[in-house]
């Protein structure tokens, strides 16, 4: 179970377009305390200078149904922004085996492709592909080995993986998702920024702050 649901705003993506004129207009409403929060700890974001993280679940349909409106962000955000997916790890098993989930996928060089296909077909079409070997059947179609996705998943490597992402949610004080980390120093999600496009909106504002 989730630990909390951030609810949805359902806005037209095509308000993404806005014109620059009254996005500065939007941008002065973005207050700290209201529509973001500070991380009271800043987290190294080196080697890069703008970062921008997803925090997710696979377990999630806010995230599932954030999607869209993150791809079309990504397709047209400055080129000197790096930008990461990181499965949330909270103090549940279910975040633990689904953070595993995502780490075998980049693990095995087959995220891409992975990430945008489990999302769809567990949220989407109700799959249950919720165990390792249906996990590792499943993968076969990415030219994975069923022997060689099951090693993967148990492997020391993608435990590395996990824990790191396990330290990283509580340094950007996450307990709910799906969140976005700006620059290491700022956190903010939907609700807090009344709306999908008003949510990227306010990332590309913070990402120069």
């Amino acid at each position: 179970m989730l630990r909390r649901y951030f609810l949805t705003t359902v806005l037209g993506l095509s308000a993404l377009g806005l014109s620059s004129q009254a996005l500065s207009a939007q941008q002065s409403k973005f207050l700290e305390g209201i529509n973001y929060q500070k991380l009271e700890k800043p987290v190294s974001i080196e080697p890069y200078k703008k970062k921008v993280v997803e925090v997710f679940f696979y377990g999630c349909p806010h995230c599932y149904h954030l999607e869209s409106s993150l791809n079309q962000w990504l397709k047209n955000k400055p080129k000197d922004i790096d930008f990461e997916r990181m499965p949330a790890v909270l103090d549940n098993p279910n975040w633990v085996f689904m953070a595993r989930v995502f780490y075998t996928a980049k693990a095995l060089g087959i995220l891409d492709k992975f990430h945008e296909t489990y999302f769809n077909a567990i949220q989407r079409d109700g799959k249950r592909i919720f165990d390792i070997d249906t996990l590792a059947n499943y993968c076969e179609q990415f030219g994975i080995k069923h022997k060689d996705y099951v090693q993967m998943f148990k492997s020391f490597q993608v435990s590395q993986m996990v824990q790191k992402a396990k330290i990283l949610t509580k340094e950007y004080g996450v307990d709910g998702v799906p969140a976005v980390i700006v620059n290491g120093r700022y956190r903010t999600d939907v609700p807090m920024a009344e709306g999908k496009p008003q949510l990227w909106h306010l990332v590309n504002e913070l990402v120069n702050k």
